[in-house]
């Protein structure tokens, strides 16, 4: 028996990947990325613009489709739900944290 009902899992995983990920690099890194948080901002941003653009696009084309019962309902200008913006924060703020500190910091690891 699952704490969460089914369809909320992905969701669960989801933030759980993307926490513990970024709970990683920022113990490890936190100064560094905090001296780099307009650029993690910026990527986050980019990254949800372009899931305004993309993600309508896609779903009338049929490259996906979304399930309206293993989503929460909530959906931005009834086009994309708000899983997937918070999906697309979760993993765009979790590369540009390590693109930045495997690519860039004076450590270049964990």
């Amino acid at each position: 028996m699952s704490i969460l009902p089914e369809h909320f899992s992905h969701l669960f995983m989801l933030t759980v990947a993307g926490l513990v990920f970024q709970a990683i690099l920022w113990a490890r890194n936190g100064r560094f990325l905090w001296r780099n948080r307009k650029i993690i901002g910026s990527v986050v941003v980019l990254a949800e613009l372009w899931t305004v653009i993309t993600d309508p696009i896609g779903a009338y084309w049929g490259a996906w489709y979304i399930t309206h019962a293993k989503v929460l309902g909530f959906w931005f200008l009834q086009l994309t739900p708000i899983e997937n913006f918070f999906g697309m924060a979760v993993v765009s703020s979790a590369a540009a944290c390590a693109v930045l500190v495997f690519g860039y910091s004076p450590r270049r690891w964990i």
